[in-house]
């Protein structure tokens, strides 16, 4: 039974650089440092958690919890556990185990008919009921922002409208890409 298991910073530091340099791009992955300082700082509300299949990680997912919602940084299956379900095992226990947020949400990479993974990736969070939401978004990073889509799981309401949404990805950047100088830029050119 796949169940999620709070990780430390000597795991986390194992998942960073056995499976999150390979499995994230670059341009989409915080250094190490910055990983750091958001999971011992309390005030940021960061989490690490693995996703135990009985005493085997199958999995991870990095998330900041906002005021009412869970924003999901990063979640991932480990290579040699792709195509056993697991993906979507990991979302529903995100569900179960934090019921009591009005949703969660992710940032999915736009979808590239010349990069297979990403329709394959966008297909799966369909799949699960996670659905795009409608805005503009754009995912910070050192070198600027890249442009993405940003989906919701409704977990006690419904999707949020425009208002909630502007509201909760001010609060994210502020919790979560503090350490990027055009955060309030970008924050402008989001709609």
């Amino acid at each position: 039974m796949l169940y999620l298991k709070k990780g430390d910073i000597e795991e986390f530091s194992q998942i960073y650089n056995d499976f999150m340099l390979q499995q994230f791009p670059q341009p989409e992955l915080k250094s190490y440092d910055d990983f750091l300082k958001l999971l011992t700082d309390e005030n940021r509300s960061y989490c690490f958690y693995l996703a135990k299949n009985d005493d085997t990680t199958v999995g991870y997912t990095l998330f900041c919890k906002g005021d009412n919602f869970i924003w999901t940084d990063y979640i991932a299956v480990l290579p040699q556990f792709y195509s056993g379900g697991f993906g979507r095992k990991i979302i529903d226990c995100l569900k179960q185990t934090f019921d009591n947020v009005n949703g969660i949400y992710f940032e999915v990479e736009k979808p590239d008919e010349t990069d297979i993974n990403t329709i394959r990736r966008i297909k799966f969070y369909n799949s699960c009921a996670v659905k795009k939401l409608d805005c503009e978004y754009y995912y910070p990073n050192m070198d600027g922002a890249i442009p993405m889509d940003l989906y919701f799981l409704p977990v006690k309401t419904d999707f949020p409208d425009k208002k909630e949404i502007l509201k909760n990805i001010t609060e994210i950047f502020a919790k979560l890409h503090f350490m990027c100088p055009q955060t309030a830029e970008i924050l402008s050119k989001i709609s």
